[in-house]
This record gives C-alpha cells, sequence and structure tokens, in this order.
C-alpha cells in the first residue's frame, strides 16, 4: 500500500457542492414549479451559491424578497420535483472525477462518509441515483449542525487520520472545531477568498495529492 496514504483513515465528505452538482437538480425543478406560483426562476449561479444551507434558510436566501410563506410552499414543491427529475439528469450530477477519486480511496481501505445538512431523503436520492452509496461507510445528513455530525463521525479515529472535504463556510467551521483537517472544493461551489481551508483542489482527484501532502508533514504544523 502507497506510503503516503496510510496514515489518512478517514475522509469526510460534504454532498451538494463538493460530490454532486446539486444545483442542476434543483433548476431543473424550478424550471416547473416557480411559473406555477408566479416566482421567477433563480438562475444557475445563485442556486450554486446558495447550495449548500439547509431548508428553509436555503429558499428564503434564494427569494429573499418575495412571502416567506409562498417561498416554502414553493419549496416544499421543488424538492417533490427534485425526486422526480432526479432519475433523467443524475448521470451528469457528479463532479468530473469524484467517481474515480472516491473508487481510489476505497481502493486503499480508507473509510469514506458524507456528512451534508440535505434531508435525507435528498441525500440518498443523489447517492443511490449517482451509483456511489455503497463507496460510503456511513451517511450523516438531516442535521443542520455539521460540527455535530462530523464529531460523531471522528469518534473511533485519531484526529490526524480525518480530513475533511467541503465548499462552505460551515464546512471549515465544523472541521477546525473538531481539530482536523479541511479541504475546499474548488471546483465546486468553493470560493477560496470567502472560505478559510486548510488546502484547496481544484479537481476530484487531487485529492489524493493533497492527502500525500498531509501526511508527509507533522500535524502539528498543518492545524
Amino acid at each position: 500500500m502507497d506510503r503516503a496514504v496510510m496514515g489518512i483513515k478517514c475522509v469526510i465528505f460534504d454532498l451538494d457542492g463538493t460530490l454532486s452538482d446539486s444545483a442542476i437538480l434543483t433548476m431543473s425543478a424550478f424550471d416547473k414549479i416557480a411559473p406555477l406560483k408566479g416566482l421567477p426562476v433563480p438562475s444557475l449561479e445563485d442556486v450554486r451559491r446558495t447550495t449548500g444551507y439547509a431548508t428553509p434558510e436555503f429558499y428564503f436566501r434564494l427569494l429573499p424578497q418575495f412571502n416567506k410563506e409562498l417561498v416554502l410552499e414553493a419549496g416544499s414543491l421543488v424538492e417533490e420535483e427534485e425526486l422526480n427529475v432526479l432519475p433523467s439528469v443524475a448521470e451528469n450530477l457528479l463532479f468530473p472525477g469524484c467517481r474515480q477519486m472516491l473508487s481510489h480511496l476505497k481502493k486503499k481501505s480508507i473509510d469514506l462518509h458524507i456528512a451534508s445538512t440535505g434531508e435525507r431523503k435528498h441525500v440518498f436520492s443523489i447517492l443511490e441515483e449517482t451509483g456511489i452509496t455503497d463507496l460510503f461507510d456511513t451517511v450523516f445528513c438531516g442535521n443542520p449542525d455539521k460540527t455535530e455530525s462530523v464529531r460523531e463521525i471522528i469518534t473511533r479515529y485519531e484526529k490526524d487520520e480525518c480530513v475533511l472535504v467541503g465548499d462552505m463556510k460551515k464546512d471549515f467551521d465544523a472541521a477546525h472545531a473538531n481539530g482536523i483537517i479541511s479541504i475546499g472544493a474548488c471546483y465546486g461551489y468553493c470560493k477560496p477568498e470567502l472560505s478559510e481551508f486548510d488546502f484547496y483542489i481544484d479537481a476530484p482527484l487531487d485529492l489524493l495529492d493533497v492527502l500525500k501532502k498531509i501526511e508527509a508533514e507533522p500535524f502539528s504544523k498543518l492545524c
């Protein structure tokens, strides 16, 4: 086994904006639901910028100028419609290289976990439709407190054996609060100028090289 990744035993992934370009799914649903409710169809960039916030904050941030009750009603319909359109867009949901990266890590006997604030049905539907469910040892979702989810995942590891890969402030906050290294997914929705990740990657497969770098440096220097 490659010594460079032997020290990393646990990689925790965010889902939306890190593994899955979930804004594509949300946009497909909004295209059908928004006109029915007299709401504008948001831009793909707006959805990508807002993806990662838990419901209902996601919808309030996306459509702040509209009545909250109307927005929540539309949001509920969007989530239902996402399940209907998911099979038609599933092939394009994973960022290029994600599947290969995950498979490579599993072959190295590294445990893979999901920590998402997304609702359970949303998270598991994406994992199942994209065919990557079996690659993950555990899936934590539906909890808006990502710090708590990460804390529970890492209980059976040493902190220097764990890293978290995400795209939003709550991801690096959860990693730092738990004393583990954070990696920002710039190929997804991560904006380096707005974040404080310890490392950044421009493509999913770049994660393999970053793990080697982490293994080569004393943990105390990286945190």
